[in-house]
């Protein structure tokens, strides 16, 4: 499985693609939907923790910034499966179905249990806050090009 970018690593290369799919819908009741992402089987899923990246939408070529869970979601402690859970910043639409590839910024946090949903969605705003700041740096600029660019056909990914 290929490093997962940490803090001042150079521009990402695509870690995840699959489809969105339905979740348990958790996220939309805790104020951030978040796109379920079943990966696909050539396609590595990186450690539990969660991260900034940008989530490339194959139908339109849009890139969206997001935050994205990859874990089995320990405060609700309903399973053991590892879940990539994405929440797309700027998106408000129904994507079920559509492929998409999730590029990795930069790791913001450990997936840790809460001792409740309220401390979760305090712990989520402030990744939401971090995750922008770090895709709205040069850092996170490059890696959303050098999304736009492999979904285009005009760089390879590894």
């Amino acid at each position: 499985m290929p490093e997962t970018p940490g803090p001042g690593t150079p521009a990402a290369r695509p870690h995840l693609t699959g489809t969105v799919v339905h979740g348990a819908g958790r996220g939309h009741g805790l104020g951030f939907p978040t796109a379920n992402i079943a990966a696909g089987p050539d396609s590595p899923v990186p450690p539990a923790a969660v991260y900034s990246g940008w989530v490339v939408r194959h139908r339109t070529g849009a890139a969206h910034p997001a935050t994205i869970s990859v874990g089995s979601n320990p405060t609700f402690c309903d399973t053991a499966d590892v879940h990539v859970e994405a929440y797309c910043h700027d998106l408000a639409e129904d994507v079920y179905g559509e492929r998409v590839t999730v590029w990795f910024a930069e790791r913001i946090r450990d997936t840790v249990k809460f001792p409740s949903p309220a401390a979760l969605v305090r712990a989520v705003r402030e990744d939401v806050r971090r995750s922008e700041a770090v895709l709205a740096s040069d850092r996170g600029r490059r890696v959303r090009d050098d999304a736009l660019a492999a979904h285009r056909g005009t760089i390879t990914t590894p």
